[in-house]
């Protein structure tokens, strides 16, 4: 008897794991399930067979005339906002805010709403891919799928897993996939993410991403964190941002080197020198210990560190005006509680790990610890939190390929190819491997230098579970349905997760009793339900357990999970040690390779209503552009629509002017989404790829590429040209100049042209 209980818990225990549901509630899961017949137990294993019908009845879908509305998860970045699609006679025509998510409470941003072209792009791939005689040629499905077997199949600790953004059961089916082959490099990739940032918050708070609240501070300073443009998660910031700006309205202050549309929305604005920002934060700090009631919040040898600042010569390495940070001192102490974050522009330089801890410490010293930043709960299912990844990540597997560590790669929703600055020669390295497998939606670059290529569902189309990037409540696990048949038809692209089950029924013989990756899906969560907050019960005759619980959570769109009260945060603070920033005279500007709401990081330039979404600041459309400095373009003898050659240690590259006040003269800025070689007609040979010129300097802490540390020169190498706006049409657009569909509705002029006193006003 006591062999058949220690059987069945290891039977128990395995099926848990398989589902990414270990960890303390799957613990609980586990013992709660000695009482609870409902979880699966030893024989079900054997003979049950889980028949999971289709969410969306096909009745549902032709209903000529009616609309019919679904919930899931947005993917288009990996915040992991609630969407209702509107559907249709069978198709999706419309997507908004799930107004009951506490992502996004109702909210969609552009990216979003575009997911619908994402999803019937004409150029998504609707055929396997095998590399035949040294070309990409069409096989059927069943071919594919013997060679995914006869290379997945099978032990192999010299396989490479490389994933973008990743979480939920996609991340536990990758992971549980990788255990079966005996292979342990699964690496993450995404290019935008605070990985300096969470290392400094995991340091100094004990979580990477502690909880931000808006609403209760007056006062917001922001190095560099873009918020409202593509900061973790900006609609859900936005939205506390706008609470922040009731009554009584708090005051934000943005400090960066290249105004984001953070930084357009500011009360404040200060153009810093591009490096120096963390100079900045110990200058306020040295100011702030000058009084007793803030230097007791940290140890004595951090204050007497920061005694020794010299605000002025600070003032000067910043170029900011003293008085300037003196005020900001003050506004600093007269507002509370306060909330100051460190974002992109300041940690992406060599000491970017330093200049977030000293950014991070203005909230210990502030008192905001427990106020404005709070403490985490623990993820109640690690296999299923968030992985976000980073530069370091995709350079490990590059080094790896390059010394013979990996003879296969698996890639899967990451395009290091296009995303790799030219220094890493990411190209070179994946020609080293024997064997490259991508699933893929598009013909990116990656993709199409592989040696099987798979077409996989769009997240329209396929089941799946999301935890966000950053969640306002813990324990928030997004699900994500089929909101409609595959445009395509399942003959042309398969579902990522029954391809990988497939694959693991022949390794793993717990996956076996799962006809689908949705039977997968619903599996785990019907086993989860004993850690859910909301439990839901028959509300018609008839109606099973079963059957209301999958309608109710399909139905919210996204399932709460209980999570044990967080811990109180201890800050942990030491003294921080920056060196000086020195001029490079061979390359004289700082490149500041800015990411935008609309294309991001490059993964939406081949959406046409996001290439012809303008840049907030500039309005350019479907093209790429290089901001500088008026000051800075009349030395250059440049103006805008010319066309100038960007110069750094490690590439060239060719990019029209646009003269922009809203950036440091020190500074030039290329933005980030366009240089595509491959990816379909709205997105190759459009623009440049400012990654590509990124001199190959890291953070000395965490091995993170420094995105804002490359120094270019710049020159002018043609006369003005066309440049696409957004008010000018294709007409070149003039400096300090925007008209109405050319009406001049409104005029503007500087403050130097336009003096009241002299006009007698």
């Amino acid at each position: 008897m006591s062999e058949n209980k220690s059987s069945s818990n290891w039977t128990r225990r395995s099926f848990i794991k398989a589902m990414g549901l270990g960890g303390a509630a799957g613990s609980a899961l586990v013992l709660s399930g000695c009482g609870d017949t409902d979880i699966i137990n030893e024989v079900d294993i054997e003979v049950r067979k889980e028949k999971v019908e289709p969410n969306v009845d096909p009745q549902d879908y032709v209903r000529p005339g009616i609309e019919m509305y679904y919930a899931s998860t947005c993917r288009q970045c990996p915040a992991g906002c609630g969407v209702h699609a509107r559907i249709r006679e069978g198709r999706v025509l419309k997507l908004e805010g799930n107004p009951v998510s506490d992502v996004n409470h109702g909210r969609l941003c552009p990216m979003g709403q575009a997911g619908l072209q994402s999803h019937y792009n004409p150029d998504r791939l609707t055929k396997p891919m095998l590399r035949k005689g040294g070309k990409l040629v069409e096989i059927s499905w069943d071919e594919a799928e013997d060679v995914l077997r006869k290379n997945l199949g099978r032990k192999n600790a010299k396989l490479a897993w490389l994933s973008g953004a990743t979480s939920g059961h996609h991340r536990a089916l990758v992971d549980a996939y990788l255990a079966a082959a005996g292979a342990k490099n699964h690496f993450v990739f995404d290019t935008l993410p605070p990985a300096v940032g969470h290392a400094a918050n995991q340091e100094m708070f004990g979580s990477y991403m502690p909880r931000l609240d808006f609403d209760k501070a007056r006062l917001i300073v922001s190095f560099g964190a873009d918020f409202l443009g593509t900061w973790m998660s900006p609609v859900q910031f936005s939205t506390q941002y706008a609470e922040f700006r009731n009554a009584p309205r708090g005051t934000l202050v943005q400090i960066e080197p290249k105004m984001t549309l953070t930084g357009a929305n500011a009360d404040r604005w200060i153009p810093a020198r591009p490096g120096t920002e963390g100079h900045l934060a110990l200058a306020l700090a040295s100011l702030l210990v000058q009084k007793s009631e803030y230097a007791d919040r940290v140890p004595a040898d951090v204050v007497a560190s920061l005694k020794d600042v010299n605000v002025d010569e600070v003032a000067k390495l910043c170029d900011i005006p003293v008085e300037r940070i003196h005020h900001l001192h003050h506004l600093m102490t007269d507002r509370s509680p306060s909330l100051v974050l460190s974002g992109a522009s300041a940690e992406g330089v060599q000491h970017g790990f330093e200049t977030a801890r000293a950014i991070l410490m203005l909230n210990v010293l502030l008192g905001n610890v427990g106020e404005t930043i709070l403490p985490r709960s623990e993820d109640p299912f690690p296999a299923l939190a968030p992985r976000m990844g980073g530069w370091s990540e995709v350079k490990a597997m590059v080094d790896g390929l390059n010394k013979g560590s990996f003879d296969t790669v698996v890639v899967f929703g990451s395009n290091p190819l296009y995303q790799a600055p030219g220094f890493m020669q990411a190209d070179k390295a994946f020609d080293k491997a024997k064997f490259r497998i991508s699933f893929s939606m598009f013909p990116d670059e990656t993709t199409m230098a592989c040696d099987l290529v798979l077409p996989v569902h769009s997240y329209l189309e396929e089941w799946n579970t999301t935890m966000p990037a950053y969640a306002a409540t813990d324990g928030y696990l997004g699900l994500q349905q089929p909101v409609m048949n595959p445009v395509f038809g399942s003959h042309a692209t398969r579902s990522f997760g029954d391809l990988m089950l497939d694959v693991l029924k022949h390794m793993d013989p717990n996956f076996k009793q799962w006809d689908s990756y949705q039977a997968y899906v619903m599996g785990a969560l019907w086993t989860m339900r004993p850690a859910l907050v909301k439990q839901y019960k028959p509300s018609v005759p008839g109606q099973t357990e079963e059957e209301a619980f999958k309608q109710g959570i399909l139905s919210d769109g996204f399932v709460q999970m209980k999570v044990a009260k967080a811990a109180k945060i201890e800050a942990k603070v030491s003294a921080v040690t920056l060196p000086a920033e020195k001029a490079n005279a061979n390359y004289p500007f700082r490149l500041i390779p800015s990411a935008r709401l609309g294309l991001w990081d490059g993964r939406h330039a081949n959406v046409p209503w996001l290439q012809e979404l303008p840049d907030q600041l500039t309005e350019v459309v479907w093209d790429s552009w290089i901001e500088i400095h008026p000051k800075t373009a009349e030395k250059l003898g440049v103006i805008t629509g010319d066309v100038v050659q960007v110069e750094s240690s490690a590439g060239k590259a060719k990019v029209k002017v646009v003269v922009f006040p809203g950036i440091h003269p020190d500074a030039v800025a290329i933005p980030l989404g366009q240089g595509h070689t491959e990816y379909g007609r709205y997105a190759k040979g459009v623009g440049v790829n400012p990654f590509s010129i990124l001199a190959a300097l890291f953070d000395g802490k965490t091995g993170e590429l420094a995105t804002y540390a490359t120094d270019v020169k710049v020159a002018k190498i043609e006369s003005r040209g066309k440049l696409v706006t957004l008010a000018n049409g294709d007409l070149v657009l003039e400096s300090n100049t925007s008209t109405q569909a050319g009406r001049e509705l409104v005029k503007t002029t500087t403050a130097e042209n336009f003096d009241l006193t002299e006009k007698g006003a």
